[in-house]
């Protein structure tokens, strides 16, 4: 009865229909959403770096690493509401969706005020953690206080769009960032280069962007959708514990990734400013390289979540296989193409010495390691669906610590800085693998006893063959 009222439910689409289907169709759609976040960064950085000023392209660099951790932070929370609209959306409840998509965006302006007073008092501290100091550490500075602000603005987009994936609408999910990635790269050189504002204005840009997201995300939301319903205080409070028990372990889980780009960035900074030089084009590669990976995991999700709350397990398993095909297959391809442009890239950038090593060691080898990486991110989508957060939380540190510190510290000693990236390269395979297992037992462990139905079944038509 249950799975009819589902399967009848027409924002229930992930319930029928090929699984592999809904994998690279929200994935894809996902990604350059995605990726268009990275892409205002990204951009950003480029126009910069042609000012000239090594001070202003550092200050921008710097700023990166701590915007990163608001984002996965808000895309921590994104996914938390995401897996609690799915499963009720699944399960034909279509208010209670509706109740945890008001919660969660009451929820994530108060959880963005929050984030951006914290950073304008830690903002000095991470600086100095990152080495800044004199000019760069001034225009540092003012580019932090100028785009903390928008943080709530920011976190309100990114849930939305959380929100649309439950609901199956990943395109207009995908245009919110799309369309900011898009106004970046226009409104960029218009501040920085016709206006003379350079690193202020790129940061006038950033806010304005950010605050679009949340513009369009809500018009989207409630205009088009009508998905959000203000809840009752009491109401609230119970909607939030439900959110907060996926999106808090998963915020702490999103936090690893920036902890782990943090400690490479520290190990390679060692060998130099050329090698810090390198590392920041490579950490603006990553994500426009494989953006479609980190997808996965927001993507994959509400599939899983849907087919769970209908408790159709065969799909979710399917689910899962179907991003595992899709994460390796994608990564070969991309890998491929890194390894066939590495010179253009370092032309581009004009780099040498040690800048071009660190990007050549990124084309050739830490590339590759994303094959394992996808498999992890791919886990922490069922894991977070399945209703055991934690477990993904466990895994993502266990990577960025474990399958991290002792890699980097040990291929330091055996190959220097070209040994720090095969470090962080094999450990991705050990902590890869390992949270695949464990989501397939989780799977299987959440299935009904179906044997013992079945044996039932037969019991009871004995008599009458």
């Amino acid at each position: 009865m249950s799975n009819a009222s589902s399967s009848s439910n027409k924002s229930a689409v992930f319930l029928t229909g090929s699984t592999m289907r809904h994998v690279i169709i929200m994935t894809t759609t996902s990604a350059i959403g995605l990726m268009s976040i990275f892409f205002v960064d990204a951009i950003t950085l480029f126009y910069i770096s042609q000012l000239g000023d090594p001070s202003q392209t550092a200050a921008v660099g710097r700023a990166a690493y701590v915007l990163a951790f608001i984002i996965g932070m808000s895309v921590g929370f994104m996914i938390g509401t995401s897996a609690m609209v799915a499963r009720a959306v699944g399960a034909g409840k279509d208010e209670a969706a509706k109740s945890y998509a008001g919660s969660s965006i009451i929820s994530v302006v108060i959880f963005g005020i929050v984030l951006a007073g914290a950073g304008f008092l830690l903002t000095d501290w991470l600086m100095a953690m990152l080495g800044a100091t004199g000019q760069a550490l001034e225009y540092a500075r003012i580019y932090l206080y100028i785009v903390l602000p928008s943080t709530p603005f920011f976190a309100i987009g990114i849930v939305t769009m959380g929100i649309l994936r439950a609901h199956g609408d990943a395109k207009r999910s995908m245009y919110i960032t799309l369309i900011g990635g898009i106004m970046t790269a226009l409104l960029d050189p218009l501040f920085i280069f016709v206006f003379g504002w350079e690193v202020i204005g790129a940061a006038v840009v950033s806010a304005i962007v950010r605050v679009s997201f949340a513009v369009l995300g809500l018009y989207y939301v409630i205009g088009i959708h009508k998905a959000i319903t203000v809840p009752e205080f009491r109401r609230y409070f119970k909607d939030l514990i439900d959110i907060l028990k996926i999106a808090a372990p998963t915020v702490v889980t999103n936090l690893a990734a920036p902890v782990g780009a943090f400690l490479i960035a520290r190990a390679v900074a060692e060998y130099g400013d050329a090698a810090v030089a390198g590392q920041s084009v490579v950490d603006r590669l990553i994500p426009l390289a494989f953006g479609v990976v980190f997808a996965l995991s927001g993507a994959v999700g509400p599939i899983i979540g849907q087919n769970y709350g209908a408790m159709q397990m065969d799909r979710v398993r399917q689910a899962l296989i179907d991003g595992l095909i899709f994460n390796w297959v994608y990564i070969l391809i991309a890998w491929g193409l890194l390894f066939i442009a590495q010179e253009q890239i370092i032309a581009i950038y004009q780099a040498d010495g040690n800048m071009a090593l660190v990007i050549r060691l990124f084309c050739n080898v830490l590339a590759g390691s994303f094959l394992f990486n996808g498999m992890l991110f791919v886990s922490n989508a069922a894991y977070n669906n399945l209703g055991y957060p934690l477990l993904a939380t466990l895994a993502n540190w266990a990577r960025q610590t474990l399958g991290v510190i002792p890699f980097i510290y040990f291929g330091a000693l055996w190959g220097g800085l070209p040994g720090i990236i095969w470090g962080a390269s094999i450990g991705a395979v050990i902590f890869g693998i390992l949270p695949v297992v464990g989501a397939f037992w989780l799977i299987q462990k959440l299935t009904p006893n179906q044997e013992s139905a079945a044996d039932t079944t037969e019991t009871a038509e004995a008599p009458a063959s």
